[in-house]
């Protein structure tokens, strides 16, 4: 089964490109000698995997591409090792902006609209040697087209269309970066935005993978583990403060999602689990008050899945909660216990587990995103599905631990308990099989699972099913550590056959499944038409009609 276009939920077209410097945009970014081993070492995050190029030659022809500037996180050392500053071997890196965020020298906000400067100037040149058109719903042919020929049009393959995204509510601070001057108006900021003729924003993150002090929205999750950490090293990669949204992160949500004609969608990927349930809680609210909010979905981009309710994980304490205190500074971490999501149909080494960090969506929350007609991007990075570079097999009883905010330490993993109102709230002996197996069964449980909770909870919506919500979301170019042998997004053109391969696989053997996501025929075998259905569903056809519902402004 041939893959003929596909619908990427979350990548980077241009980011690694301004992230050097004298790097034609035609060229890809390679990392070559000592620096290539370093590379692999930090999980593959340097070289290119979704440049103009590469995109080019995949069948990537819809899609949401994603703007953000750099935190000062990933700036404070790049490739120390030892004490030793590697950095130099990467080349054309662009020192100037890295040194500028490093010293608060600039601003976040000036740092993305330099960037989205940088994809509005390159605009001519990738429309004529790309094809590549960014989407506007202020365009007229989108105004005059019901929602069939918006699909048709996007699913011609003339033109390989594209949605941007700000990822990260920092790239609203418009004060100098760590100087102690906080960020009062963000949402400001947004709306300078939003009322700007010559882009339009499809959805935001409101935080990223760091602390920013002058400017905190939301709490957010641990996203980097060890092996992601060798390449980048700060404090700021550990949450230790807040409890879910403030009242600027608020701001911003009434702003996003109020503007009259350009509301922009809250992906909640990278939001701390509380602050997430905190989002659920106060959107409602939202629509209490203002009925237009109600049409507009929640989404979470390029995630992966804890495969348990956060009723559970909580109420049976499936962790072990410390707290320590370094040089004066409290430091609170949870470590979870590895979770089996199901098996291969490998007989020397069958098991799989997900990432159990809360990093990834609980089942309430697969539940409230579709329940919004909502999207899910399921991530193509194996560290977020699970994979682990060594011991990918058994386990032991507890995986790797993350560290949470103390206030939302003490209120979850203490407690265990919800505030009033906000309940919703290998080592084998005998070797492993082939990681491209592993990695691919991963995603495909995450597909099997998401679709046994829609199932239990979406029984009563009429002429919808879990299907409809699932896409791909890679964050290809987001500094990630890609599934095997996916390595960069022209490699996507056999996912429809990976697909056609594991997905019976996975719903076979999936731990969860009190139901089937697949249908099947009289005599047990998958019924093929209702399998390829679903695999051009999520391949193409949702994040198509999602994009055309974008266009027609949720309509």
């Amino acid at each position: 089964m041939a893959t003929k276009n596909i619908f990427d939920f979350h990548f980077h077209l241009l980011f690694k490109h301004k992230l050097m410097t004298g790097v034609d945009l035609g060229k890809d970014i390679n990392v070559r000698g000592i620096a290539e081993a370093l590379d692999e070492l930090s999980g593959g995050a340097f070289d290119s995997q979704s440049s103009p190029n590469l995109l080019s030659k995949s069948p990537v022809c819809v899609g949401v591409t994603s703007l953000l500037a750099v935190e000062h996180a990933f700036a404070n050392k790049i490739l120390h090792i030892a004490g030793i500053n590697f950095s130099f071997l990467l080349g054309n890196l662009n020192r100037k902006m890295f040194e500028a965020i490093k010293n608060g020298e600039t601003t976040y906000y000036e740092l993305f609209k330099d960037q989205l400067k940088f994809y509005l100037d390159n605009k001519t040149r990738l429309a004529k040697d790309y094809n590549i058109e960014y989407l506007q719903r202020s365009d007229a042919q989108w105004k005059k087209k019901p929602l069939d020929d918006i699909v048709k049009t996007l699913s011609g393959g003339k033109k390989r269309y594209l949605a941007l995204s700000i990822e990260g509510g920092h790239n609203l601070s418009n004060v100098p970066i760590k100087r102690g001057v906080p960020s009062n108006n963000p949402e400001l900021q947004l709306k300078e935005i939003q009322d700007r003729n010559d882009v339009d924003i499809m959805s935001l993150n409101l935080c990223h993978l760091s602390f920013i002090p002058e400017q905190e929205l939301s709490g957010f999750a641990q996203g980097l583990n060890k092996g992601a950490q060798f390449a980048f090293k700060s404090d700021d990669f550990i949450p230790k403060a807040g409890l879910g949204i403030t009242q600027k992160g608020k701001n911003v949500i009434r702003q996003a999602l109020t503007h009259q004609t350009k509301p922009v969608l809250i992906d909640v990927k990278h939001m701390s689990v509380y602050s997430r349930f905190h989002f659920y809680r106060y959107r409602e609210k939202l629509i209490d008050e203002i009925q237009e909010v109600r049409r507009l979905p929640i989404i979470s981009s390029h995630t992966g899945f804890t495969f348990i309710s956060m009723k559970d994980y909580v109420g049976k304490k499936l962790f072990m909660a410390n707290k320590m205190e370094v040089e004066g500074e409290k430091f609170c971490e949870v470590i979870p216990e590895n979770r089996f999501i199901g098996e291969t149909n490998d007989r020397k080494n069958k098991e799989l587990y997900s990432n159990p960090w809360s990093i990834g969506l609980f089942d309430e929350e697969i539940t409230e995103i579709m329940l919004s007609k909502g999207m899910i991007g399921i991530s193509m990075d194996q560290r977020v599905l699970g994979a682990l570079k060594a011991n990918d097999g058994k386990r032991k009883k507890y995986y790797e631990r993350e560290f949470v905010a103390e206030p939302e330490w003490q209120k979850l993993f203490i407690d265990g308990i919800f505030p009033t109102g906000e309940e919703k709230f290998i080592e084998e002996l005998f070797g492993r099989p082939p990681r491209a197996e592993r990695h691919m069964m991963l995603f495909c449980m995450h597909l099997v699972h998401a679709v046994h909770i829609g199932n239990e909870s979406m029984a009563w919506v009429e002429n919808t099913t879990p299907w409809d919500h699932l896409c791909i979301g890679s964050d290809f170019d987001g500094l990630i550590n890609p599934l095997n042998p996916y390595k960069n997004i022209t490699k996507m053109d056999k996912m429809a056959e990976d697909l056609y391969e594991y997905l019976p696989v996975a719903d076979k053997y999936i731990s969860s499944g009190k139901s089937k996501a697949l249908k099947y025929n009289e005599d047990g075998s998958v019924n093929k038409a209702f399998l390829e259905k679903v695999i051009d569903d999520v391949l193409f056809n949702n994040g198509v009609r999602f994009t055309a519902r974008y266009l027609r402004n949720w309509e």
